[in-house]
C-alpha cells in the first residue's frame, strides 16, 4: 500500500500523519506527506508528537506535485483547501477528503494552543488507524 498525506503547508498536519502510518501501519507500506506549499515543521508539532514518543527527525516538508499521484493507492487530504486545489486523480475514488481543523490556527493562551495540537495529533491518529484497520479505504 502507498499513502500520501496531504495538507495546506505540510507543516503539522500531514507531517502527523506520517508519523503516525510510520507507527501504525505495516513495515511493507509506503507513507509520505506534501503540501500545496511548505513550511517548516514547527517545533510545537514536533514536541507534541514526542510526547506520544513518535520522533519526526528525518521528515522533511515538501510539495505534492514532487510525487507522481497515480502511484499512490490512497491519497488523504487533511485540510480543505488541498481537498480543493489536488488535481484530479487518475481514479477519484483514491482521494479520501478529511479536512480537519488547522493546529496552526489555534489562538490563544500557550495552554489552549497545546491541547489544540495535543486534539489535532489524537484526531490523526484515529484516521491513521482506520486506514490501517481497512476502515477507510480508496473508494470509501
Amino acid at each position: 500500500m502507498n499513502v500520501l498525506f496531504v495538507c495546506t503547508a505540510n507543516s503539522c498536519r500531514s507531517q502527523m500523519a506520517e508519523a503516525w502510518a510510520r507507527h501504525l501501519f505495516p513495515a511493507d507500506w509506503s507513507i509520505s506527506s506534501g503540501g500545496l506549499l511548505t513550511y517548516r515543521i514547527t517545533e510545537k508539532t514536533r514536541h507534541t508528537m514526542m510526547e506520544v514518543g513518535l520522533d519526526m527527525a528525518g521528515q522533511d516538508t515538501k510539495t505534492f506535485d514532487t510525487f507522481d499521484l497515480s502511484s499512490f493507492d490512497l491519497v488523504v487530504t487533511l485540510s480543505e483547501e488541498a481537498g480543493r486545489f489536488l488535481p484530479a486523480l487518475d481514479d477519484p475514488g483514491k482521494h479520501i477528503r478529511l479536512p480537519m481543523t488547522d493546529p496552526m490556527s489555534v489562538r490563544g493562551d500557550s495552554e489552549k494552543v497545546r491541547q489544540a495540537f495535543r486534539t489535532g495529533r489524537d484526531h490523526i491518529r484515529g484516521i491513521v488507524q482506520d486506514i490501517a484497520d481497512g476502515k477507510i479505504t480508496a473508494g470509501s
